[in-house]
């Protein structure tokens, strides 16, 4: 027989005050998750501070599902609106229906792959360029150097060299960006607090400065459009839905859901990788050789696995319940928040065997399956998903050509919340060394 809970239209939950199950999935995240499954099935409910109901679905038939029903039902943008402050009301990213899908087609042709093939050779100079200022043979914390690298890589593929128009915005985003890694976000509350309060003040003078810079940018390029092929170019030449030119203010949000969406993540998924190599010397000894040697297939099959083994993005974009919907055979109704879980769907034993195992060998052979969603799905998968690839193969390709990674630490370290995304919770600290024949060690 249903519980009383499960009657009223949601799946289980523990025996836990709101408070603790909030803290538990802060500081345990992995094994959180885990254990909500093993306890309570394929969907359970978690009630945390200053949110409904959030029920985590980890069946991948209610995951489809979920991305397929009508947006009107389920309402993706209600549930992304805790970047607001950083993106913007009017970003793409938080729009539902027919203003998110134009937004999104927008946008299109500048990551086509064709587009991402261009801004290769840009991708691998910065990454061999960062690389070479690493330090050596100490414990070195990469998150910080992979954020300033992964930044400037979108800043290159929004604006081109226009960019070095305003050097300052780099360190200003940077900046401005700090707030991801406290609550400021996350619980809006924590910014009345004493500490709360100083880091709101400087994030909003950084935004402010940011966005001059940024509408400085747009301007001139209106004034001057020039035949570049970035992002700007694509949303200067836009038209909204009655063909007028797009204003300043959508080019500024849609401009800065990108940087968000564009560095943070792939920031985090190397920290993740570099983390994964350090403990697995089998793994690294093995694409260090293949790529010496030409071949690029390990090295896919590794990124392809660092992304089901430590996804950044625990659970997809959750979907608001607007109206009563039937998912899986219960009906959900508002204000409930359908989240579905891409850490649990990435360790299913059925869809990965050994799911805790970390064994690139599973992707040599046949390309991931449907469980496999580190992109999110249905029309809020992640556009910038081809230049997130480029990235983590260019770097880590140049990175194992030069040095060893050594762990600092007997474990890998644990997951820590950093906004909505998942990071190495000690900034991902290896131990270079140089490799025998690199150019540096020879140099």
């Amino acid at each position: 027989m249903r519980s009383a809970e499960a009657r009223a239209g949601l799946p289980p939950s523990p025996p836990l005050p709101g408070a603790l199950q909030t803290w538990l999935l802060w500081r345990w995240p992995f094994s959180f998750l885990s254990a909500m499954r093993r306890r309570c099935g394929p969907r359970f409910t978690i009630h945390a501070l200053a949110r409904p109901p959030l029920v985590f679905l980890s069946d991948l038939s209610e995951a489809k599902e979920v991305f397929a029903a009508p947006p009107e039902l389920l309402l993706p943008g209600e549930g992304g609106a805790t970047i607001m402050p950083i993106v913007g009301e009017r970003s793409f990213m938080l729009a539902d229906g027919e203003a998110h899908w134009r937004g999104r087609t927008m946008l299109s042709p500048a990551f086509s792959q064709r587009a991402i093939d261009e801004h290769a050779e840009t991708v691998r100079e910065l990454a061999e360029r960062e690389i070479a200022t690493w330090p050596r043979d100490v414990p070195l914390p990469l998150h910080d150097r992979l954020r300033a690298l992964t930044l400037r890589v979108i800043l290159h593929a929004l604006f081109g060299h226009d960019v070095e128009q305003v050097p300052e915005l780099h360190g200003r985003l940077l900046s401005m960006l700090a707030l991801t890694a406290g609550t400021g976000l996350t619980l809006p509350a924590s910014r009345s607090l004493p500490g709360g309060r100083a880091s709101w003040r400087r994030f909003l003078a950084d935004r402010a400065a940011v966005d001059a810079m940024l509408l400085q940018l747009v301007e001139a390029r209106r004034v001057r459009p020039g035949e570049q092929s970035d992002v700007l170019a694509t949303l200067i030449a836009a038209r909204d839905a009655d063909e007028r030119p797009l204003s300043a203010g959508y080019v500024r949000d849609s401009v800065m859901s990108l940087i968000l969406a564009g560095h943070e993540t792939t920031a985090a998924e190397l920290c993740w990788a570099f983390q994964l190599l350090a403990h697995l010397p089998r793994v690294q000894e093995r694409l260090a050789g293949e790529l010496a040697a030409g071949d690029r297939d390990y090295l896919t099959a590794t990124v392809l696995e660092v992304l089901r083994h430590r996804p950044v993005f625990l659970f997809a974009i959750p979907r608001a319940v607007a109206a009563p919907i039937a998912i899986g055979g219960w009906t959900y109704e508002p204000p409930a928040q359908l989240l579905v879980c891409i850490y649990l769907l990435h360790h299913d034993p059925v869809a990965f065997p050994s799911p805790d195992e970390f064994r690139p060998e599973r992707f040599l052979d046949e390309h991931p399956g449907a469980s496999w969603l580190p992109w999110g799905g249905g029309r809020k998968r992640c556009p910038g998903r081809r230049l997130a690839l480029l990235e983590l193969e260019t770097v880590l390709a140049a990175a194992l050509s030069t040095v060893s990674v050594h762990p600092a630490a007997a474990k890998p370290e644990r997951p820590r919340w950093r906004s909505v995304i998942v990071t190495p919770h000690a900034g991902s600290r290896v131990i270079l060394r140089d490799r025998r024949g690199s150019r540096r060690a020879t140099g």
